[in-house]
């Protein structure tokens, strides 16, 4: 997956900035890799000992707001670190219940896994690993600044590489808690069963909270008479942007697991454009696809712009639609649950309260170790920029 990635320069400090991709999710999707080693990707299998350093340190300071240029306002998380070393490292942030299931408490796999993403990524995109100077540090960076964590308990880590990019073992570790906030009421807005429809396919909407001022859970999508594979068994989160009051839904990882007509394969959330009288898929995680916005009574789902960047140019469309989807491993093919799906914009009906979900999820949801960084609009505006290089024509 490529890097999507904005330094900004501070005096004696460095920000970090992870933009518009789910790369930090324990599993690296789209070419069979996992921690485990399934899948077939290219693996190193000589692991440090590992050694954890008390004269270094990483620690989260605070949640601070971040003003952008355009006057917007991001919630970022502020990390100081020490680290006295002659080599290069990364930081990575994970979830405890994570580190037990997708790394088995392996803390000389994980670093290992990650360099070797690391590395896999820099040989994917021609360049040095160090080059990725927003996500590769010397001693020199004393600061650094990630996108809003989800609340509940963390661990991050400061992982040593050598030269040659690989863990060298050498690491600080702090555990960490962030509070869950009160809901506001912009938050609580959109909370509640909504109808969404554009006057021939429509769904029924369930809206409730896993984490309040942030993460909202979706349910309902691909539900009901107008498909034929009932989707009633997963859910999409949706993430509240506070300067505008808006709900944002991003092509998002739902899990992975083992099909009977496919094999290995990972499910996914992801936007359709129309282009050349047919549909094709825009396969990169973490981007903007519909935002719902508020519209006199009611509400309206509307599709955002997305840049895709091809050998003959930037194309900039709507998204058409959107739709769960399969990803085989073996094949490398993708394939739609429901052939036929709801296309965008959808108007909102608000139909009544929240209510508590009884169902029992397929697969257990995997927490992402950093929160997406967007180009955020000016309070008022829907537009948050989505670039894509990877598309896939379905029909």
């Amino acid at each position: 997956m490529k890097r999507i990635l904005s330094m900004i320069a501070m005096v004696a400090t460095a920000a970090l900035a992870l933009t518009g991709c789910y790369k930090d999710d324990p599993v690296y999707r789209h070419d069979g890799r996992d921690p485990q080693g399934n899948g077939g990707g290219r693996q190193e299998t000589e692991k440090p000992v590992v050694t954890e350093r008390p004269d270094w340190s990483i620690r989260r300071v605070a949640r601070e707001d971040w003003v952008n240029d355009d006057g917007s306002v991001d919630k970022v998380e502020h990390f100081n670190l020490k680290y006295t070393g002659n080599g290069y490292y990364i930081i990575r942030l994970v979830r405890p219940e994570d580190f037990r299931t997708a790394y088995e408490n392996d803390a000389a796999g994980f670093f290992t896994y990650e360099a070797q993403t690391l590395l896999s990524d820099a040989e994917a995109d021609n360049v040095k690993f160090y080059q990725y100077t927003d996500e590769v540090f010397t001693r020199t960076i004393t600061d650094v600044y990630f996108d809003r964590l989800r609340s509940g308990t963390w661990m991050a880590f400061l992982i040593e590489l050598d030269s040659n990019g690989k863990a060298t073992g050498n690491y600080a570790e702090a555990d960490f808690s962030i509070q869950e906030e009160v809901a506001s009421d912009a938050f609580n807005r959109w909370l509640g069963t909504w109808l969404v429809s554009n006057g021939r396919v429509g769904y029924d909407l369930n809206i409730s909270s896993i984490d309040n001022n942030f993460i909202y859970k979706i349910e309902g999508w691909e539900q009901g008479p107008a498909v034929s594979f009932q989707m009633d068994q997963e859910y999409l989160e949706g993430e509240f942007y506070e300067p505008n009051g808006f709900l944002y839904i991003v092509s998002q990882y739902l899990g992975t697991y083992d099909d009977e007509n496919y094999g290995t394969v990972d499910e996914l959330f992801m936007g359709n454009i129309f282009d050349s009288g047919g549909i094709t898929l825009i396969t990169d995680e973490g981007l903007d696809i519909a935002v719902m916005v508020t519209k006199d009574e009611g509400a309206e789902l509307q599709p955002l712009e997305v840049t895709l960047k091809t050998d003959s140019g930037d194309y900039t469309t709507p998204f058409h639609s959107m739709q769960y989807y399969m990803w085989a491993h073996e094949s490398g093919e993708w394939h739609p649950y429901n052939e036929n799906v709801a296309a965008l914009p959808l108007t909102m009906t608000w139909t009544g309260g929240t209510r508590a979900s009884g169902i029992q999820y397929a697969k257990p949801r995997v927490a992402t170790k950093a929160s997406i960084h967007h180009g955020q609009p000016k309070a008022g505006g829907t537009a948050r920029r989505s670039v894509a290089k990877k598309a896939v024509r379905m029909k």
